[in-house]
């Protein structure tokens, strides 16, 4: 997380937190981050991750994890997550020259909005309020909610295909295989936090790393290890032949007017 810590006094119970989110949803004190993701070989900025944060008056900068739960059970989730789609299209928008023109955005999913939302329709309402194509958005869903969707999941991800939307499997542990993903609209596949910690030491960490990117090479899809903290971790990664990575040791979430200082030729 970053911004300020949170102070000592104790969090209001989950009604005032969502109470508050959604006052706060109309106020601008919700804010998306961007994490990059990088090529592993020369540690260029291929795509990046959005990530919502929370200026929260009392209680300083607070990442999805102090808020989630609360807006999930009060209602106001696919509120934040329109929210998210509408304020990443707008970034789009004005990134509109140099390398930033180029790159796409990433927002990570609930079950509930992926699987029973009309997220299709948002996102083509969001395209054309911005005149952002939505070919540069995506979206990630973890591996065991896209396991779980069963059925449900054919109408969705064939409305994000026929926009052009991509879908990346998130903290994948090596559940899924290819039967799972074949035919669906999977632009890539992002292991989970715990691989990169295990690499190079731990021989199931391996194992998934390396399914992780023989599934890639079949469906011909991106492989990306997330949480990688140490150049140990990513050189490993690296010559297991993952081309992507995430985490910080490469960059921390940031402002999108941080991202562009870092950017060239922006």
């Amino acid at each position: 997380m970053l911004g300020a810590p949170a102070k000592e006094a104790s969090w209001p119970d989950s009604a005032r937190v969502a109470s508050d989110l959604e006052a706060a949803l109309g106020t601008g004190a919700l804010k998306l981050y961007y994490q990059p993701v990088v090529s592993l070989v020369d540690r260029s900025t291929t795509t990046l991750e959005a990530l919502p944060r929370w200026h929260h008056p009392d209680r300083g900068v607070l990442a999805p994890t102090a808020f989630l739960a609360a807006a999930e059970t009060h209602g106001v989730l696919d509120r934040l997550e329109k929210w998210a789609i509408d304020a990443a299209m707008r970034q789009l928008a004005r990134w509109n020259r140099g390398i930033a023109s180029q790159l796409s955005v990433t927002l990570n999913l609930s079950e509930h909005h992926a699987f029973h939302g009309n997220l299709a329709k948002t996102v083509s309402e969001a395209a054309e309020a911005t005149g952002v194509s939505p070919e540069r958005l995506g979206f990630e869903v973890t591996e065991s909610a896209l396991l779980r969707s069963g059925p449900r999941r054919t109408q969705m991800l064939d409305g994000l295909e026929a926009l052009g939307t991509g879908m990346i499997v998130d903290s994948y542990t090596g559940e899924a295989d290819a039967s799972d993903l074949q035919g669906l609209p999977i632009t890539g596949i992002k292991t989970a936090r715990q691989i990169a910690e295990g690499i190079p030491d731990d021989r199931g960490s391996v194992q998934v790393a390396c399914a992780a990117i023989n599934l890639g090479d079949e469906l011909e899809i991106d492989m990306i290890a997330s949480g990688i903290e140490n150049p140990g971790q990513a050189a490993s990664l690296r010559e297991l032949g993952c081309p992507f990575g995430q985490g910080f040791l490469f960059a921390v979430p940031m402002p999108a007017e941080a991202l562009e200082e870092r950017l060239p030729d922006r």
